[in-house]
């Protein structure tokens, strides 16, 4: 048996050992930031570094707090509902509730199940550095 899926939009990202690495942007009301982030379907939620919630304009600890718990160690970080643009494409923009971590010294970047992943169907050929996606009610 085989099966067909289709999608709206085919990303060839950079085979690193990094990861498979995206761009987004983050929007809230007139404020933007462009960053690159971690495609990370272990993780939970989507988090980003403080700087970039402070650069929307968000007052962190405001948010929603989460304590966070990973093989490498604890951190706090606060939700709050922003604008995901992905691939630079305002067609792939999503509402979702997205983490920034309390500490300044947090630098990582990642998109996971919760507010990204559960938005969207997505594909990854990681053979070819491959991501197709499309909206999940596309």
């Amino acid at each position: 048996m085989s099966y067909q899926l289709n999608f709206e939009y085919l990303y060839q990202y950079k085979d690193t050992e990094k990861g498979i690495l995206l761009p987004l942007q983050l929007n809230l009301g007139e404020k933007s930031v462009v960053l690159t982030a971690k495609l990370d379907t272990g993780a939970s939620h989507c988090i980003f570094q403080r700087g970039f919630g402070e650069a929307l304009g968000l007052e962190i600890e405001s948010g929603i707090r989460e304590d966070f718990s990973t093989v490498t160690g604890n951190f706090v970080a606060y939700g709050h509902e922003v604008l995901l643009m992905m691939l630079n494409c305002p067609e792939l923009s999503i509402e979702a509730t997205v983490y920034f971590a309390a500490d300044y010294g947090f630098r990582r970047d990642v998109v996971g199940r919760q507010g990204w992943l559960d938005r969207l169907r997505v594909a990854i050929i990681d053979y070819d550095a491959t991501v197709f996606l499309s909206k999940y009610d596309d």
